[in-house]
């Protein structure tokens, strides 16, 4: 198959479309997470982490 006038295999257009796909499902997710990490933690959040947080020193 010629593809802008080089020889190209199925392979290679099924791995660079693998890594764009893999790229951009990343992007998207980093991208969630720092939108849905806007807000500053709650009261709630903050007593439920300090409980954790002693539970493990014990």
């Amino acid at each position: 198959m010629r593809l802008f006038g080089k020889h190209v295999f199925p392979r290679q257009i099924a791995l660079v479309a693998s890594g764009v796909l893999f790229f951009g499902a990343t992007t998207y997710d980093v991208h969630r997470s720092i939108k849905n990490n806007e807000q500053p933690p709650t009261r709630e959040q903050m007593e439920a982490l300090q409980d954790y947080i002693n539970s493990k020193k014990q």
